[in-house]
């Protein structure tokens, strides 16, 4: 009988677990968003539900209390949190939106507006009133959006209160009379480096949506006309450098409109007109000596908010659309001795409109337009270094079509297809993707791949493919996984995609253990892992590299954390890339490779990260030492300072031989040298927020990259290198034309006043100096002065940002805080 009664309680206990709800009631009175709680619908005494540690002791109580309270209306949903904490704890520093830094003290919320515990939202609050929000899908948190909603923080006697409105405007959610919405409530204790949820999460997967509780009794609401203007202008002083070298100022007046559009309660219709993108921050440019394109982040903000459908196949890069056009592409008018002296930074986006969303059956889709101008750049005769005006690409029109089916256990299915399409005698393009990714019901096990098609579409009509296969354990103490991938010699997904390289098959298998409760009492969390990875090129098939890899991460329970990775190449490895002429091969030596880093506390009020590395090569002088550190200083509650500094070292290094001039001597082959590298990465980066709405930032970034060889070599047809003694790489002058000393300078400096919610201005300068020489042998600092020297370019600019809502302007506005 005792047995009986133990099972049917322990029964009623994961029952009850499971169904953890809250309970929406709905408001009869309007809610006045001011952190006070004076309205009645908040009057009852508040009950406080315990909460669950993620970190640092998962599985535990938290150790401070949280209450939660909810109602709602016709038009939005209000939550009201009474977080207990002694006042003098509650964390008082100041941050950028969407800044989740571990000295803040947050409220948040998880809302599964469809309940497919795959797509939701999150909307959070710091103790300084803060905003934080983003789009879930598939685990992943885009933060780039910003989404207009309302807010207020009390510190009251025994911790402090945040309260929220979320409009409906806001979210996604089906047309229907009961609302079956999923929600988890998250908290983040700054002292304490805890963080806690009202439904337990399980640390070796942390998905706030998978496991989450349910809001009841909400109903009759419905989803309203979503129309968003939001029209800006700007102004631009940008000193320019002409032709002789001389300097000018350059004047422009710009306006033009973002339209936001809820087509109905599932789609948005997303359009930009007349963009301006002038006040994104500068690429980190970088002296790239491979034969491979450099991919850089994006930054223009329609680019970033809302595009999770668009990126889950892997074939979208946005860069494609202005800036970084394919080399393939630049190259088409040119003459065969003809070369680009330069490539525009990036040209015109006439307009763009994405339309996206998720039904009620769990489909989303996705469709994204947008048509470029035309972009000119300078080509440079071989011959008799003439120049001229060249296409470098045509008016454009690009589009990404997307539909994705979520499954249950949290798995889905999903077809991409982009399409390029361009003016004249260019070459157009087209990729179509299918991933599937697959969970068993527990969420222990996963599969998942894609298959992708591309095809340059010009008189021969290239096609190309990849296949990409993965099965792992996920989740427990002991995970691993097995991977393959292939990818055709003509696989180019590049005109609206980004691919280092193809022309592969890769084989992986991964094993890790995780151990989130040690026994140790210093530790808070350790884990290893082991690797193995082979590959070979798909045509001709041959092999090309393997690696064995161990990795090792831990965090001690004052939260220091640190890491060691330690591999080798089994033996040596044949580059069939490097040479940059199909057919031939350059022999890369076996190595080995060893990495430590650490981080100390970041609740500190200074902090330290830091690490160095070191690659030897067997029976071979080449080696390669790098470090860096970056100390990060809270100098108050509202500024934060953080330097960061890099170093590189490559000695004796192998590598194709680029040619930056003109040598006098000729000779016969593909030229190797024997070089030394150095480079060396200072970075700052400076807040100071002066409100909760209003900061003032500053980026500053130097890079210097040299290269200096000591001799040259032929490539042989077996991959080993033949000495070139008598062939210095010497230009007329004397000069090395292989030796380089590359600089970039850039500073981003930004005011921004977010004066009403979606509503901003923002006021940047930025200055830049791009520089190369063969100056290799000059220290650093004098470098670095000659570098400012040769002149900056700077641009200053003013822009505001104001959001009209259509639905908001027709009704009472009294709900706001005077």
């Amino acid at each position: 009988m005792r047995l009986q009664l133990l099972l049917l309680l322990l029964l009623l206990s994961f029952s009850t677990y499971g169904q953890k709800q809250i309970n929406a009631i709905r408001c009869n009175e309007k809610i006045t968003i001011d952190g006070k709680l004076q309205e009645a619908t908040w009057s009852k005494n508040p009950e406080f539900s315990p909460f669950i540690q993620i970190k640092p002791e998962p599985g535990k109580p938290s150790k401070s209390q949280t209450s939660i309270q909810l109602c709602y209306d016709q038009d939005a949903i209000y939550f009201a949190f009474y977080c207990q904490d002694p006042p003098d704890s509650i964390s008082k520093v100041l941050s950028l939106r969407d800044d989740y830094n571990p000295n803040l003290d947050i409220i948040g919320i998880f809302l599964d507006t469809y309940n497919d515990n795959q797509n939701g939202f999150y909307f959070g609050l710091t103790s300084r009133g803060v905003q934080l929000d983003a789009k879930i899908a598939a685990n992943d948190y885009n933060d780039q959006l910003n989404l207009v909603w309302h807010s207020a923080v009390e510190i009251v006697e025994n911790g402090w209160i945040a309260e929220i409105r979320i409009p409906y405007s806001a979210l996604r959610f089906p047309q229907k009379e009961v609302q079956d919405w999923g929600i988890n409530i998250g908290r983040q204790i700054a002292r304490l480096r805890e963080e806690s949820s009202w439904v337990a999460v399980n640390p070796d997967l942390e998905n706030m949506l998978l496991e989450s509780g349910d809001i009841t009794n909400l109903s009759n609401i419905s989803p309203p006309l979503r129309l968003a203007l939001i029209p800006y202008v700007s102004t631009y002083v940008d000193e320019i450098r002409n032709e002789d070298n001389s300097k000018s100022l350059l004047r422009s007046f710009n306006g033009g409109m973002d339209i936001k559009y809820g087509i109905n309660e599932a789609f948005t219709l997303d359009l930009t007109l007349v963009p301006d993108f002038g006040q994104v921050v500068f690429d980190q440019q970088v002296l790239n000596l491979t034969p491979f394109e450099i991919q850089f982040n994006e930054n223009r903000q329609f680019f970033t908010e809302g595009m999770e459908l668009f990126n889950k196949a892997g074939i979208f890069y946005s860069r494609r659309i202005g800036i970084q056009a394919p080399y393939k592409v630049t190259q088409t008018m040119l003459q065969p001795n003809e070369y680009l002296e330069n490539v525009p930074g990036s040209s015109q986006l006439y307009n763009a409109f994405k339309i996206s969303g998720r039904d009620s059956h769990g489909l989303g889709i996705g469709f994204f337009n947008a048509v470029n101008a035309e972009q000119i750049g300078t080509a440079v005769s071989t011959l008799d270094n003439s120049k001229r005006e060249v296409l470098v690409s045509p008016l454009t029109n690009y589009n990404v079509l997307v539909f994705d089916q979520n499954l249950k256990n949290n798995s889905s299915l999903t077809f991409t297809n982009t399409s390029v399409w361009r003016a004249g005698s260019f070459y157009d393009a087209n990729v179509s993707a299918f991933n599937f990714n697959l969970n068993t019901k527990d969420n222990n096990y996963n599969i998942n791949g894609k298959g992708i098609l591309s095809a340059q579409l010009d008189a021969t009509n290239t096609l190309g493919h990849n296949i990409n296969l993965n099965v792992q354990k996920q989740r427990g103490a002991l995970i691993g996984g097995l991977g393959y991938l292939q990818e055709s010699d003509t696989y180019d997904p590049n005109d609206l995609g980004f691919n280092y390289n193809n022309n592969r098959r890769i084989f992986e298998a991964s094993v890790a253990y995780r151990n989130f409760t040690p026994k140790w009492q210093h530790l808070m969390k350790w884990s290893m892992n082991a690797s193995f990875s082979q590959s070979y090129l798909y045509l001709p098939n041959v092999f090309t590299s393997n690696m064995f890899s161990l990795k090792a991460f831990a965090v001690s329970k004052k939260f220091n954390a640190f890491g060691l990775n330690a591999g080798t190449a089994l033996q040596p490895s044949k580059d069939y890339f490097e040479p940059r002429t199909w057919g031939a091969v350059f022999t890369v030596p076996q190595f080995a490779f060893f990495n430590y880093w650490f981080s100390t506390n970041y609740q500190r009020k200074i902090a330290l990260d830091a690490g160095a590395s070191m690659d030897i090569y067997y029976n071979n002088p080449w080696k390669q030492y790098a470090y860096n550190f970056e100390p990060r200083i809270r100098l108050s509650d509202a500024i934060f300072l953080v330097y960061s500094f890099e170093k590189e070292l490559q000695i004796n290094s192998l590598g194709y031989a680029i040619p930056f001039a003109t040598p006098v001597q000729s000779y016969q082959g593909i030229l190797f040298g024997k070089r030394d590298r150095n480079t060396t990465i200072q970075f700052i980066s400076l807040d100071y927020i002066v409100t909760n709405r209003m900061s003032l930032s500053l980026r500053l970034r130097h890079y210097r990259s040299t290269l200096k060889y000591q001799n040259f070599s032929i490539l042989q047809q077996d991959g080993s290198l033949n000495p070139l003694p008598d062939f210095n790489g010497l230009t007329v002058e004397g000069k090395s034309a292989y030796d380089i000393n590359y600089n970039a300078f850039t500073i981003d400096f930004m005011y921004r006043w977010v004066f009403m919610p979606g509503s901003e201005i923002n006021i940047v300068w930025k200055n830049a100096v791009f520089s190369n020489n063969d100056a290799v042998n000059v220290a650093y600092w004098q470098d670095l002065s000659g570098t400012l020297q040769n002149g900056a370019l700077n641009s200053f600019s003013i822009k505001l940002i104001y959001w009209l809502d259509a639905q908001q302007l027709r009704k009472d506005r009294s709900f706001l805080p005077r």
